[in-house]
């Protein structure tokens, strides 16, 4: 199954711990998963193509998944 990483972190650079992550393709939503310690989270999905990141439910973009995104909060 094809995975992506989401990379959350503040402003000030600090890793987001304990942060809720879905990703919404034109099929629907992931399974919400939460940041580690690290601020990183791996998303499994089916779909592949435009992925919108929601991070604790807003809007932080999109990139081509699978892969990798940072996403400043």
């Amino acid at each position: 199954m094809p995975a992506s990483t989401i990379i959350v972190q503040y402003r000030d650079g600090t890793p987001a711990r304990n942060i809720r992550v879905v990703l919404g393709f034109w099929s629907g939503t992931t399974d919400a998963v939460y940041t580690d310690y690290y601020g990183q989270v791996v998303v499994e999905h089916s779909p592949v193509g435009k992925a919108t990141v929601y991070v604790s439910g807003n809007d932080c973009g999109s990139f081509h998944a699978p892969g990798r995104y940072a996403a400043t909060i």
